[in-house]
């Protein structure tokens, strides 16, 4: 369980970051607050040849919120930040009570913003030391032609567990992408590509550096739910955001449900969405945007609990999501 060799960087700003990745391309990995990386590194896992470490550049660090261009966190800025941050708290509500429920209080002081949003999707047969794995066949996620999980399953299906993505989608949150030369910004679901093998839409030389929230996204209510086995530290077995906004008539102007845990990337049930948009908010129409969510919801057995209670779970948080984030409950 020792770290391999490697050789580390710490670049004091974001334009020496992206040279050396540019530089290093695959032979380096990004590291921030190290909760999963290093872990992942111990089981033999991943063997970078190169850290690029982030913490010294402060422009990543940012938590900047404007009335009419709404709120700007950099992806350094750490999950107790977020849940200490009156802007958060004040504004966006659901992203303090998300980041509030990842870990427990000495990781939410290591774990960045980005480290969750861009975590590696996980399973049962992959998370384990090298000595434990080498006891089956490789798998899709090692590089092997077989899925542990799914008998005769033709891809990989590791799961993404990540809590602050589903939060940050129903806000419409989008993502802003560097690499030397120029940057994009996508939306943040985009950031991900639906496959366990490889998760993330990024490149090897790509840094995401911030995320945008628009403020007309938090005009009414917003609520997160997570189902784990422990109150601390265990990542979510489903995890799902609602976001609601009344009109002031007792309409629902506004809606968005997401979902974590539940497949190979984070789901926006633009179903459920819909269903809830230019209606009143009534025990019927929440039950069935929660019909909607376990449709959407695909989750395998690969996370120490079975599909079917975790689907099952799917409509009884997100009912109850809904209800927080109206005010009902």
């Amino acid at each position: 369980m020792r770290l391999p060799k490697l050789e580390h960087f710490q670049p004091e700003s974001l334009d020496q970051a992206l040279e050396l990745l540019g530089e290093h391309s695959e032979q380096a990995k990004i590291i921030a607050g190290g909760t999963e990386l290093l872990v992942s590194m111990k089981q033999g896992l991943l063997a970078p040849a190169y850290l690029v470490n982030l913490k010294e550049i402060p422009e990543l660090s940012v938590i900047a919120h404007d009335d009419e261009k709404g709120l700007r966190i950099g992806a350094l800025t750490k999950l107790a930040a977020l849940i200490e941050s009156q802007v958060i708290r004040e504004n966006f509500p659901i992203l303090a009570q998300a980041a509030n429920q990842v870990a427990a209080p000495p990781l939410q002081q290591m774990g960045t913003l980005g480290g969750n949003l861009c975590l590696n999707t996980r399973c049962f047969f992959y998370n384990q030391s090298r000595f434990w794995r080498q006891a089956r066949p490789p798998c899709y996620k090692t590089g092997g032609e077989v899925c542990h999980v799914v008998k005769g399953g033709n891809r990989c299906y590791a799961v993404y567990q990540g809590d602050m993505a589903p939060a940050l989608m129903a806000l419409e949150a989008t993502a802003r992408i560097a690499k030397k030369g120029g940057d994009r910004v996508i939306p943040l679901g985009d950031l991900y590509t639906g496959k366990g093998e490889k998760p993330l839409a990024l490149e090897p030389d790509e840094i995401l550096v911030e995320v945008q929230v628009p403020q007309s996204a938090m005009e009414g209510g917003g609520d997160y739910r997570k189902l784990r086995y422990r109150g601390a530290m265990d990542f979510p077995l489903v995890g799902v955001a609602a976001v609601l906004a009344n009109d002031g008539s007792g309409m629902c102007s506004k809606a968005a449900v997401a979902l974590t845990a539940v497949g190979m990337a984070p789901v926006l049930v633009e179903e459920a969405g819909k269903l809830l948009q230019g209606q009143r908010v009534t025990d019927d129409l929440v039950a069935h945007a929660a019909d909607a969510a376990h449709e959407a919801a695909r989750p395998v057995a690969n996370i120490g609990s079975t599909h079917s209670y975790r689907r099952k779970m799917v409509r009884v948080l997100t009912k109850r999501a809904i209800e927080n984030a109206w005010g009902r409950e």
